[in-house]
């Protein structure tokens, strides 16, 4: 309930992510959504339509709305959903609040079509240098180039930052550099905090 969003939250994490982060979180998101068959759904996978979703969650309404809480769409990147997020809030309505825990891997148009209908952004930078993110990511990216979209929507007061010291590819001054980049641009709720790494097979 606490890094998910303020109040009663549950999650609900989307496949696929253009990233491939050394120490990714959830590195099923990156395998099939179906089986050798291409119809069964692989193991612990849910295809759901928004009303399905929302049929789902539903049940735990009164707890949403007395808490404050809601729906935190995570991944995988969410943001490469914007149809389905949208349409979940048409259906749920002002009632429950919508996170997205998100590092703005996607296209500038999803994030102009969710500003005006996500509450709470929480943004995991990976770190402002493009060439420590390129490394980490192993993709090409510019956090400070996506975040500038987000402050043009005047959200900024809706959004955490979250700024990782990431083991064998940033430092401690990197952190704090990024951190003040991101002052900079205007954010204020920042969270600072460190990738556990755990042994990996």
């Amino acid at each position: 309930m606490g890094i998910d969003g303020k109040g009663v939250t549950t999650l609900v994490t989307f496949m696929g992510c253009q990233l491939r982060c050394k120490y990714c979180l959830n590195e099923r998101c990156h395998g099939a959504v179906y089986e050798d068959d291409g119809i069964t759904p692989g193991k612990g996978i849910l295809i759901l339509s928004p009303q399905q979703l929302y049929d789902r969650v539903k049940k735990d309404n009164i707890y949403f709305q007395a808490t404050g809480g809601g729906v935190c769409f995570g991944g995988g990147e969410p943001l490469e959903h914007p149809e389905f997020i949208m349409e979940f809030r048409k259906l749920c309505g002002t009632r429950w609040k919508i996170t997205v825990e998100t590092a703005l891997a996607c296209h500038p148009h999803n994030i102009e079509l969710l500003a005006p209908i996500v509450d709470h952004w929480i943004v995991d930078i990976k770190d402002m240098n493009p060439r420590i993110r390129e490394k980490y990511t192993g993709r090409v990216g510019d956090s400070a180039h996506q975040l500038c979209y987000l402050k043009q929507y005047g959200i900024v007061d809706n959004v955490t930052i979250r700024v990782p010291h990431i083991p064998g590819f940033n430092t401690d001054e990197d952190v704090k550099r990024s951190i003040e980049q991101v002052k900079i641009l205007g954010f204020k709720d920042i969270q600072e905090f460190e990738y556990l790494v755990l042994n990996r097979k």
